[in-house]
């Protein structure tokens, strides 16, 4: 800012100081002259309230209950007009229905023109059986009036309203008479508190501008700039000492937002989900994790409590646990809703509730790895059962042959026949094993390309038409000719061949296999649609499990391995299809699988 001119003696900041003072006590001798004048105001219709309250009370003798439950308009209205002479008030005395009985400011020619009172605020509360008071203007005296209306009882009934008005000039006389000395003393002091406060505030000013103008650029976050000020007095060291908070400032937000930058990156990218609640349990902090698994969002999840939000007593048990002891649990939690889940749950509750936050909650979801663990289980246990049954054999029929069969050349070769089907058998399962393995493993590369998806299903049902004759089942290709998808062309051939052969294996003699296709947008749905034993319909849903089987005796017995469906599944999502079945029992099944029209990029 530019030097004024001005001498800038040192000044002492008491002084400056105690204009402040003056300045504030000028502020303050305006409000207590304003309040005063309220407060003589609020006195005097107070007072005047209780006077009119206490005269209707007085008045209640003489018009009473009974003498307005008769409703003699005449003699009401005679004795309203009197009393009103003798107390200078106006009196009215009204009906339940609102109806004016008499007022001692109407005619009687008046009277039985005047309008229902049912509608003014002072007589509804009256009719309430309460006191009621009101002020507004009167058209009758021109005047603006303090109304009170008293009810008349009659036991817990209300059988009029007695009310009883004075006009404020009186109150508005006491104001004049309070508030002409109040408001000339109060300009008075406001002339010479602006007198003196800008004969001692000049140099002050330029200094405090500064320092405004500086806290200005600071709340707007602009914290480098640095407080300059001439005068040589308690200012200057304050201006250095803001200056000082600044840079100190500046440095501890960078550092706090520095922290907090790293915070929000980690909570935001954990797998792992993250809940925070204060003392009562309600949610403060939930990262995309959390949101994830739970299927809520932050914004409908924040500030309520955890049990509503995730309907699980255990996990809200937990929680509320930690948090009243102080101390940290973890256990696995099973979760119904919005889908069966299961979570490894770490908990902890905090002493010192910093940022309101009080327990932490995190989140593992541990579903996938039981599911994974259950399906190994049963995986080992079917393979375990798959190989069993052909070794059992083998080494039954090599015992036998042992004992004595083997000199007997007839049953001999019966016995070598039977041990190498099984055998066969046994190596059937290897490799489709070591085919699901691979498959699984992207250890299959999928080499694609368009390709014409009706000379293909011709193909696949030449490779089947021998054994599709000796059941007499009959194969129809159905599939468009201009049907074209986007397949490796040996992997296409064999999910075509193991649903042909799974559709003709459980088929009836006489029976028919139709091969059709249908569009999806930009996909084809080709589909294997049999008149066989069908599949009951509560093990549709897996049929496309290893070594799942709906009739495992007829299975064997035709020499299946059980991964013939798993392999098409498996390969279809390789491709980025899907795979489907629908099913009637003892009518027929159709397995369908989905494949892209475009190419497309295959799962690494």
């Amino acid at each position: 800012m530019p030097d004024t001119g001005l001498t800038t003696r040192p000044k002492s900041f008491s002084r400056q100081l105690a204009f402040a003072y003056a300045a504030l006590f000028c502020a303050v001798f305006v409000s207590a002259a304003f309040y005063t004048s309220r407060a003589v105001e609020h006195h005097t219709l107070f007072q005047l309230r209780e006077s009119l309250t206490l005269q209707a009370r007085l008045l209640q003798h003489l018009l009473t209950p009974a003498l307005v439950r008769e409703g003699d308009r005449s003699k009401i209205h005679h004795r309203t007009l009197t009393l009103g002479q003798e107390t200078g008030a106006r009196i009215t005395v009204i009906d339940p229905e609102g109806l004016v009985l008499g007022d001692s400011e109407r005619t009687w020619e008046q009277l039985l023109a005047i309008d229902n009172h049912a509608g003014r605020p002072e007589v509804q509360t009256a009719l309430q059986g309460q006191i009621g008071t009101s002020i507004r203007f009167s058209n009758t005296v021109k005047a603006k009036m303090l109304y009170v209306a008293l009810p008349l009882m009659e036991g817990e009934k209300v059988s009029g309203v007695l009310r009883i008005a004075w006009p404020l000039t009186d109150v508005r006389r006491v104001l004049d008479a309070v508030e002409k000395p109040v408001l000339l003393s109060c300009a008075a002091g406001v002339f010479f508190a602006v007198l003196l406060s800008f004969i001692l505030g000049r140099s002050l000013t330029r200094d405090i501008r500064r320092l405004t103008e500086a806290a200005e650029q600071y709340s707007r976050g602009d914290l480098g700039r640095e407080i300059l000020v001439q005068s040589d007095n308690e200012i200057k060291v304050l201006a250095g000492t803001m200056t000082q908070m600044a840079l100190s400032l500046r440095q501890r937000i960078f550092e706090s937002e520095s922290e907090k930058v790293k915070f929000s990156a980690v909570l935001e990218n954990m797998k792992e989900g993250v809940i925070a609640v204060d003392c009562a349990n309600r949610i403060m902090v939930m990262n995309p994790g959390a949101q994830q698994m739970f299927g809520i969002s932050k914004e409908s999840a924040l500030g309520r409590p955890l049990i509503e939000v995730i309907r699980n007593k255990a996990l809200d048990d937990l929680l509320a646990g930690v948090v009243k002891d102080q101390t940290t649990a973890a256990r696995e939690v099973e979760l119904s809703q919005p889908a069966a889940k299961i979570f490894k749950v770490s908990a902890a509750g905090i002493s010192k509730c910093e940022g309101g936050i009080c327990g932490i909650l995190v989140l593992f979801d541990m579903t996938e790895i039981r599911r994974l663990e259950n399906i190994r289980k049963e995986f080992v246990a079917n393979v375990s059962h798959e190989l069993k049954t052909p070794l059992t054999s083998i080494q039954g029929f090599i015992e036998t042959l042992r004992g004595g069969a083997l000199r007997d050349s007839k049953k001999s070769e019966e016995f070598l026949a039977m041990m190498q089907e099984d055998a066969e058998r046994l190596s059937r399962l290897i490799q489709d094993l070591l085919e699901l393995s691979r498959i699984e493993s992207r250890a299959v590369p999928l080499r694609g390309r368009m390709l014409d998806l009706k000379p293909e299903v011709e193909k696949a049902v030449a490779v089947l038409a021998g054994q599709a004759g000796a059941l007499g089942v009959v194969i129809e290709n159905r599939v468009s000719a201009d049907c074209s998808v986007w397949a490796d062309h040996d992997r296409l051939r064999q999910m075509l061949v193991n649903l042909l052969d799974n559709a003709i294996k459980f088929n009836r003699p006489g029976g028919r296999v139709s091969i059709f296709d249908g569009r999806e947008l930009d996909l084809v749905r080709v589909s294997v649609e049999d008149t066989g034993v069908g599949i009951p319909e509560n093990m549709i849903a897996r049929v496309f499990e290893r070594f799942f089987r709906v009739d495992k005796a007829r299975s064997r017995e035709l020499g299946g391995t059980g991964l013939g469906l798993a392999i098409v599944k498996h390969l279809v999502e390789a491709h980025g299809g899907t795979v489907s079945c629908r099913s009637e029992f003892e009518k027929g099944s159709v397995f369908s699988f989905t494949l892209r029209t475009s190419p497309f990029e295959p799962l690494a």
